[in-house]
């Protein structure tokens, strides 16, 4: 576990808190600056030889923070304009909460698979949230981050049906092997 995921542990809620206080330019440099963090965290760990299963997890429960965080200042602070694609969050949402369940109830644990759509997906978020910020909505963007991370939680629920124990770091469904 590095610095930075301890960073982005403490963040999540200052970031909410900045949107419930009203505080628009703190909450997304937070949330910009978290999910940056979300995508060398990884790697750098790997190169300071800090990869632990409990890394793993705690970079999940980190991602599942800023996530929260980001839709309910999303919600807070934009609301109006993101109210035409609630249905498409919805599903998201949905999504989300039952590969995080599956994972819980067969594991006893949140998914720390690692995904490569996870990761495309944490990657499109940074770059909507700045895009959001400097430029204004996209409901199009808004959309297709809303799908790739409904396909990245698609990939989550089946890695767990598919896994016969825990597993953190897989990278991909299809590198799963029979265990």
């Amino acid at each position: 576990m590095t610095l930075l995921t301890i960073y982005r542990l403490a963040a999540a809620p200052i970031a909410a808190g900045m949107a419930l206080a009203g505080h628009r330019d703190a909450f997304f440099i937070l949330v910009i600056v978290s999910l940056i963090t979300d995508l060398i965290d990884g790697p750098l760990a790997r190169r300071l030889g800090q990869v632990t299963e409990l890394g793993a997890k705690l970079d999940t429960i980190a991602d599942s923070c800023t996530v929260i965080a980001g839709i309910f200042g999303l919600y807070l602070l934009d609301r109006a304009v993101f109210r035409p694609e609630l249905p498409a969050l919805y599903v998201f949402l949905v999504s989300y909460a039952a590969a995080a369940l599956a994972c819980l109830v067969k594991f006893r644990a949140l998914p720390a698979y690692h995904l490569y759509t996870s990761k495309l997906a944490a990657f499109w978020s940074g770059v909507f949230f700045i895009w959001l910020y400097a430029f204004g909505y996209s409901p199009a963007f808004f959309v297709s981050l809303l799908a790739l991370g409904v396909l990245a939680n698609v990939e989550s629920l089946l890695s767990t049906w598919r896994l016969k124990r825990f597993q953190t770091d897989i990278g991909s469904l299809f590198r799963i092997r029979d265990t």
